[in-house]
């Protein structure tokens, strides 16, 4: 089930990024994005917060208890969590953006908390290196372009 928000779609329409929709587009402002954002109510770390959201649902396939999805990936390394973080993801980007050594208990820790992964997955995906990581539920959702618009919002 795809819950993208009237307002993010507006705020893409307004971006410039086609949606699909046959509707027109047309290049605007980052302060006109912002406009139109603040204008619905809506700050740009709830709409961060929204994609993370979306982002976590995709991944977990909507389970019941998404925090305790453990599967083993493609590259032979267990994903855990509702975001399916690796424990060598958390423990790089524990140590880039805290400037601190975790140990890979502390990485799982962190990978099953559902609030500590979600921070952690907002850091990525809007201060680093986008939603690359997700790349399948990425494109499935078109968090490419929505990424892209909330960042240029800042």
């Amino acid at each position: 089930m795809n819950h993208f928000p009237a307002r993010v779609a507006a705020l893409l329409v307004l971006q410039g990024t086609a949606l699909g929709f046959g509707i027109a587009t047309f290049p605007a402002s980052t302060a006109q994005a912002q406009v139109l954002a603040d204008g619905m109510g809506m700050t740009v770390d709830a709409m961060k917060d929204i994609v993370v959201a979306r982002l976590a649902e995709c991944e977990t396939h909507g389970k019941a208890d998404p925090d305790a999805v453990i599967v083993r990936d493609a590259n032979g390394e267990l994903s855990m969590g509702r975001l399916q973080f690796q424990a060598r993801t958390v423990i790089a980007y524990t140590k880039e953006t805290e400037a601190r050594l975790i140990d890979s208990s502390e990485a799982r820790r962190i990978a099953l908390d559902g609030d500590r992964s979600a921070k952690l997955a907002k850091t990525i995906i809007f201060e680093k290196d986008g939603v690359g990581h997700w790349h399948y539920c990425a494109r499935k959702l078109g968090l490419y372009q929505e990424v892209n618009a909330i960042r240029q919002m800042r």
